[in-house]
């Protein structure tokens, strides 16, 4: 059974790589979005608004392409040695990502209600 795991696991995580790009060029919209709106812009609660969403979508980049890596490195650690079983690394990599998603979705709307 975690010989078939294997092969599904390695498709789900090639679209939570492609996923998480998507999120990525999200998030650059977003930011141009940010910088778009801020231009005028002066007032201190403003500011602060804008401070912390920069900071956000800083710490998110990083947060995906950590994920992604993790996600790729398991990848490759598995094309090297197909007969592992790593049920709780690909659970972790697989809640790491459902919590990430989550996270990013909520940041997704909570800038465009701040924006609108």
């Amino acid at each position: 059974m975690i010989a078939e795991a294997q092969p599904q696991f390695v498709g789900e995580a090639t679209n939570w790589i492609t996923n998480l790009r998507t999120y990525i060029n999200d998030i650059n919209e977003m930011k141009n979005q940010l910088y778009k709106w801020a231009a005028h812009k002066s007032g201190y609660d403003a500011l602060v608004q804008i401070e912390h969403y920069h900071n956000q979508f800083h710490i998110q980049l990083i947060n995906l392409h950590d994920v992604k890596h993790s996600i790729k490195l398991y990848m490759k650690e598995y094309s090297l040695q197909p007969d592992a079983k790593n049920v709780e690394k690909q659970n972790g990599l697989e809640d790491q990502y459902q919590f990430l998603i989550k996270e990013l979705d909520n940041l997704k709307r909570d800038f465009t209600a701040f924006i609108s």
